[in-house]
């Protein structure tokens, strides 16, 4: 019987960025931005979302509403975390030219042609590509597209398993007992009614309930199970020589980002 989904783990995890990680990453790419940005006579002050993310795990709302203290709290809306996004000051013409490596007005689309500023040519994707290229030699940087392909897939494919929409079934009519009328968790949270400015009483009543019939049927355990056997079946079907180049990837994205914030702080140290 699993209570909260939080503490679980899937075997895809090995190859994914924790929320530590990945925001060492994304600090030394911006490290590495400003500095690109300042070889052009340009200030950049990237402005990052101090405050915790009200999602506690990747597991936590992976498979609905599970927390009955949030359902009566907040209903299906997440949690407040208190902070919000810090708002950016706009950047000029030259700035986006430079750190995005595009005139503005170009669009999402880069010209073929190289960007200059002031006669100086500009790196292809502008300061953020240039960053992201010391990261990783592709510039993608983040987890692989197959890490997220196979993450995205594995709960859906669970989503549709037999022994999953069995699971759906009980909960189904554990909550029709409750005066809900859902076939599916999804159906209860992604109701029209509830979408309204405010929380409703009676999106509290059906969260609360959700919850509750999701532990009577013990629906998280079974789906994180189904879920995590097609993780393994898909980790499996991608090879060994393919998942160690998936790690690899990771580490060297870790190692760089290290090497980034190192040399920063001893910058720092002697200055």
């Amino acid at each position: 019987m699993v209570l909260d989904p939080v503490g679980l783990r899937l075997p895809l995890e090995e190859y994914q960025f924790s929320d530590a990680q990945w925001a060492r990453v994304t600090s030394a790419q911006q490290i590495l931005a400003t500095a690109c940005m300042r070889r052009f006579g340009l200030r950049y002050e990237p402005v990052e979302n101090a405050g915790r993310s009200p999602v506690r795990s990747r597991t936590d709302r992976r498979y609905g509403l599970a927390n009955p203290k949030q359902a009566r709290a907040h209903g299906y809306q997440p949690p407040a975390d208190g902070t919000g996004p810090v708002s950016r000051p706009a950047l000029s013409d030259d700035q986006v030219t430079v750190l995005e490596g595009r005139g503005v007005g170009d669009g999402p689309e880069r010209s073929p042609a190289p960007v200059r500023h002031r006669g100086k040519p500009v790196p292809e994707g502008g300061c953020m590509g240039e960053a992201r290229r010391a990261l990783v030699r592709d510039g993608a940087v983040g987890e692989a597209e197959p890490v997220r392909r196979i993450d995205t897939g594995s709960v859906l494919r669970a989503k549709e398993d037999p022994r999953v929409r069995s699971a759906f079934d009980r909960w189904s009519a554990c909550m029709e007992k409750r005066g809900h009328a859902y076939d599916d968790p999804w159906q209860a949270i992604n109701d029209k009614a509830f979408r309204g400015p405010g929380v409703t009483p009676r999106e509290i009543a059906t969260a609360v309930a959700d919850v509750a019939c999701k532990r009577e049927t013990n629906l998280v355990g079974v789906w994180y199970a189904v879920d995590a056997a097609y993780q393994r079946r898909m980790l499996a079907a991608a090879g060994e020589q393919r998942l160690e180049a998936l790690k690899e990837r990771k580490r060297g994205q870790l190692a760089a980002a290290e090497r980034v914030l190192a040399a920063r702080s001893a910058s720092g140290r002697d200055g």
